[in-house]
């Protein structure tokens, strides 16, 4: 299935810039314009990290080279205009993958392969990595995109007081509920990536930073980060 970009009008405008550049300098060519992936422990903060890191670096950027986060929003919307299902995509991350095949082979297929739908994933993440000047958060990026040298990866991690100070507040769970809905989120995204690209995310040694959310504030983060990016060698 091949990568359509004419979404709603909402992600439209978010893409409009990129798409221009995408134009003048095909992904497949070789690109001097950085990428940020986020990884992170559920309940960190990476959707507020790339939001400030987008607000700023589109204030330094020329019009032309405008940046864009590539977040599960706007994966979804392209996977709609690509011809797969928005559970497709949360089936291959909430199924234990073992158990996928079993279930489309007595139960009949109800879901996009399972790797299909990852190879999709795959796919649009490079592409968004090689153009540059995008923020990939999530959905295995730093791993996917390891052999990219103008690529950074950041990578959130807390105790899990913190977290589950993040998750009580934004969802309204109670301490019990947080605590078991961190520990279930955090195995399936564990056992996605391990299934689909025997890499352990957790790993140091994937990231440029490792960084501890409750101990540097957000806007601290970001400082870092733009200063790694501001360095960046054209």
């Amino acid at each position: 299935m091949g990568i359509h970009f004419t979404i709603t009008p909402g992600i439209e405008n978010r893409l409009l810039a990129w798409n221009e550049m995408a134009r003048r300098q095909p992904p497949e060519k070789k690109t001097s314009r950085p990428c940020i992936t986020i990884s992170r422990e559920f309940g960190c903060q990476a959707y507020p990290l790339a939001e400030i890191l987008h607000k700023r670096l589109n204030e330094l950027a020329e019009s032309e080279e405008e940046w864009i986060v590539l977040d599960r929003l706007l994966l979804e919307k392209i996977a709609a205009e690509s011809g797969f299902a928005k559970a497709d995509l949360e089936y291959i991350t909430k199924v234990n993958p073992i158990l996928q095949t079993l279930i489309m082979t007595f139960m009949g297929r109800k879901h996009a392969d399972p790797f299909v739908v990852f190879t999709y994933i795959r796919k649009t993440l490079r592409y968004f990595a090689k153009a540059g000047n995008s923020i990939i958060v999530g959905r295995g990026g730093a791993c996917l995109t390891q052999d990219l040298p103008h690529v950074f990866h950041v990578r959130l991690v807390a105790p899990l007081s913190f977290k589950l100070g993040i998750i009580m507040k934004n969802l309204g769970l109670t301490e019990e509920e947080a605590r078991a809905h961190i520990k279930a989120r955090q195995f399936e995204r564990d056992e996605f990536t391990r299934h689909f690209t025997q890499t352990d995310l957790s790993n140091p040694f994937l990231y440029h930073l490792l960084i501890n959310n409750e101990k540097v504030t957000l806007d601290q983060i970001a400082d870092i980060i733009m200063e790694m990016i501001e360095n960046y060698p054209d």
